[in-house]
Order: C-alpha cells, then structure tokens, then sequence
C-alpha cells in the first residue's frame, strides 16, 4: 500500500471518528445547544439556566414584548357588557406570556355541546389503550340519533368508524355522533376526566374549560398525534367564529361552541359558549366566552364575536382597543 493511500485512509478514519463524537458527545446534542444559548455567560450552576425555556431555546426572540398587560382590553369590554346588559363570563390567557385575564371567569353555566370536548379525549385514550382503534365500526343505532345538532342523523348510514364519527362530533357538534361515541364510555371515564381536570359535566367555568384547551394544547393526556387530531378537527367548523368575530380567514381558531337554545320547550335558559386557541404566527391566545340568558341566538353569537375580535386585535395591534361599541 503506498504512502498516499495510507494518508487517505488516516484521513478517511479522522473524519469518521468526529462525526461519531458530534452525533453522540452529549454537548453536541440538541438539547444541549439549547442550554447554551444564552445561559453559558451567567451559568448559575452546570445544566441550570433560569431563563424561560422559549427564550433560551429561541423559540420565542428576546425583546419581544409580549402581552403581559389586559388591564385596559379588561376595562372596555366590562363597560361593553355592562353597556348591553350581558350575562356574560369569560378567561384569557396569552400562551407565550402566560398573562391572563378573566371577568367572573368562575361563574358556572351549563355547557351544552362543550361537553362534546372531554368525550373525544376519552375516547383517544381508548384508541392509545388498545381498546377501541380509529377504524372500530361503531353501530348507530335509532335511538341514538338527534336532530337538534349536526347532520348525521338525515343518513341511512347504520354504522360508522371512530375516527369518522369523531370528526361529525367535533366539526358540526353532532348529537348523533355523541351519542354513539358515548355509549364506549363508563363512569369511570367520567370521573377520571373531571378529577384531573377539575371539570363538571353539569356546569363549568370559562376557567375550567380552558383547561381542556390547555391540556390538549401541551398534549398532558393523549399523544401529540391525538391531540393535534382533535385541534385540527375543532378548525374551520359548522360554526364560523372567524365571520361572526370579523377575523380574517387565514387566522387560525380551533375552537368549540356551545349552544342551547330549545326550540319546542317551555325552558328560559339559553347558553351560547365558546372556546378555543387562535393561532397567529407565533402568538398564541387562550379564550373561553360563556353567555347566558340572551334571547336571541344571533345577538348571543355576534356579541361573543365582539368581544372575540377585541381580544384578537388587542394582542395583534400592540395593546390597541379596537372594534369594542363603548360609548
């Protein structure tokens, strides 16, 4: 073998050798790169850094002044419920700044279709069990099917998958999906949701729901892949909140609604409540609205949508009251 083949070879071995030690050196991982990329200078001790994860990992940039401040969109939208007579609740909670507000944010209402939300988290945890699979062939039965939500029920279809009946549940709150989906849960499943979640079939908060949100939202209950199932399925539903909100259309809501407002009963309760994420770019808003008591269904949504569009343009302008008839 002559000499060049040799340095070559040497070469060859050399390059080899720090691949391996940048793939496998753990200061070379990921996640170590993310430690060092602002606390190498103030390490307060080794593998400690004090600063937000977001910012340390750069998934948020420093000096980003982030929303830490509602009292003013606060105050507006006080004077407008006030203004208009509203039973009106309502929680916000900015997801990269943490900063919240609220307006009698723990005062219960009944939460009609909301209750839709925990069903489809147990029934992925099911999935994730072994117990149920997306393509299990669930059996609609006539007493299951309902009329006063969704379109499930003017079909002839007699049986459907878990995975179809979950996106009818989720997308056009259908009461005929619910009910089917339903009938795979026991108390148990119940009470397991509403232990760690601290959620009330009967009556919830705009707090206690935006729990629900949140655990999907950093996926403490089903895989990542479930959750994203459900938030994509609560996009671009039966009931468009970016319309009623005045929201353009490429601004993502994953949302859920609640509506009662019985048609053929004596009953003078009338719910509309809504709840979800709005996504844009980076920025990340948390909010659950809960009316009640309002007669007409279109006032109770458009001023749900108003109050909706004040928070969307308060995060988005700078802090800016915009949309909100005060005066």
């Amino acid at each position: 073998m002559n000499k060049l083949k040799v340095i070559a070879l040497v070469q060859i071995f050399i390059i080899i050798v720090l691949l391996v030690l940048l793939v496998f050196h753990p200061f070379s991982t990921a996640d170590s790169i993310k430690e060092s990329f602002y606390c190498n200078k103030y390490l307060y001790q080794p593998g400690m850094c004090l600063l937000s994860p977001s910012i340390n990992s750069g998934i948020l940039d420093s000096k980003n002044y982030l929303i830490l401040n509602f009292e003013p969109l606060k105050d507006t939208i006080n004077t407008y419920i006030e203004k208009n007579n509203l039973d009106l609740s309502m929680y916000v909670l900015d997801l990269p700044s943490r900063a919240t507000f609220g307006i009698n944010s723990n005062k219960t209402y009944f939460p009609a279709s909301f209750n839709k939300l925990p069903i489809a988290i147990l029934i992925l945890k099911k999935v994730e069990e072994g117990k149920l699979s997306l393509d299990t062939i669930l059996s609609i039965k006539d007493s299951d099917r309902d009329p006063s939500s969704g379109s499930l029920y003017t079909t002839n279809k007699a049986q459907m998958s878990v995975r179809d009946l979950l996106y009818y549940m989720l997308k056009e709150s259908d009461n005929t999906a619910f009910n089917t989906l339903q009938e795979q849960l026991t108390v148990q499943d119940l009470d397991y949701i509403s232990s760690y979640l601290n959620y009330d079939v009967n009556n919830i908060s705009p707090k206690m729901a935006s729990n629900i949100f949140l655990s999907l939202y950093s996926s403490t209950i089903l895989n990542p892949d479930d959750s994203q199932m459900i938030l994509s399925f609560l996009t671009n539903t039966s009931l468009d909140i970016n319309y009623y909100a005045n929201i353009p259309d490429n601004i993502i809501i994953s949302h859920k609604y609640g509506l009662f407002y019985p048609k053929e009963t004596d009953s003078n309760l009338t719910i509309f409540n809504d709840c979800g994420i709005i996504y844009n770019g980076k920025e990340r808003i948390l909010y659950c609205i809960m009316s009640e008591g309002i007669t007409d269904e279109n006032n109770a949504i458009s001023s749900v949508g108003v109050i909706l569009n004040g928070i969307y343009n308060y995060v988005l302008e700078g802090q800016q009251i915009k949309n909100i008839p005060v005066s």
